[in-house]
């Protein structure tokens, strides 16, 4: 958890560094450009945007800006992607007490602050399993920081064909450890549903891009069947879930 704290403090601050360095130039044809403004007199301005340079007077500029326009949560452009990484967390007694999780997803604007989305990934639980869900968002406010809620709900497809399960058999009531074996079965892993709704904040950088955390409750439920006694084992999993990631367009 520590690691994902401190990966989300160092874009932040980056994303910052970067925002606080570009203005947006208005000119008085209809251009915008995207840069750092430098005076160089009364007269003349130099904006530097990336590798290019360009001089112009300052009767050409209209005006100038300090914000980008919100264009990944606002009407401009409906839709985003969204990748994301994050912990499973669960009790320490666990196998795996923290597996990572990782996903993407393409996600549309159905209606004001409202956003639909399908999407995949991976999970590394005591097997590997790739995720199918749906995405439902409502974000509070369109603008450069906003926070919002979500709801994924799909199925757990197996990445792993099978797994192997052992019991010990015995054959003498009175006294069993006399005649007693272990026996291992092999099951063949079915997947199971999901549902993890969850809460979190967007920080946007730019119109392209922004940053997200958040917070949420996860649960699924994957089946395993097979066996010489059509044996079938079935597990609940119920973690708290943190993830930071990027949306973009």
């Amino acid at each position: 958890m520590k690691q994902l704290v401190c990966l989300l403090a160092f874009l932040l601050a980056m994303g910052a560094a970067q925002a606080q360095k570009k203005e947006v130039i208005y000119l008085k044809n209809g251009t915008v450009l995207k840069g750092q403004q430098i005076p160089v007199d009364d007269e003349k301005v130099v904006i530097r945007s990336g590798k290019d340079t360009w001089v112009f007077q300052t009767s050409e500029i209209d005006s100038v800006g300090t914000k980008f326009s919100s264009a990944i949560l606002s009407g401009q452009k409906a839709y985003f992607i969204k990748t994301t990484g994050g912990l499973l967390i669960g009790s320490s007694s666990n196998d795996k007490s923290k597996p990572f999780s990782f996903d993407a997803s393409f996600n549309l604007k159905v209606l004001p602050n409202w956003y639909a989305g399908v999407g995949t990934g991976v999970d590394f639980l005591e097997e590997s399993y790739l995720p199918v869900f749906g995405n439902l968002e409502y974000h509070f406010r369109e603008s450069m920081f906003t926070p919002f809620v979500g709801l994924k709900a799909g199925y757990l497809l197996p990445l792993d064909d099978n797994i192997m399960v052992g019991s010990n058999h015995y054959y003498d009531i009175i006294v069993p450890w006399s005649s007693s074996y272990y026996a291992t079965q092999k099951l063949d892993c079915k997947g199971g549903f999901m549902l993890s709704p969850s809460f979190g904040m967007v920080n946007q950088l730019n119109e392209n891009l922004a940053l997200m955390m958040s917070f949420g409750y996860r649960f699924h439920q994957v089946s395993f069947e097979g066996g010489k006694d059509e044996y079938k084992l079935e597990r609940e999993y119920n973690r708290l879930t943190i993830r930071i990631g990027i949306l973009f367009n």
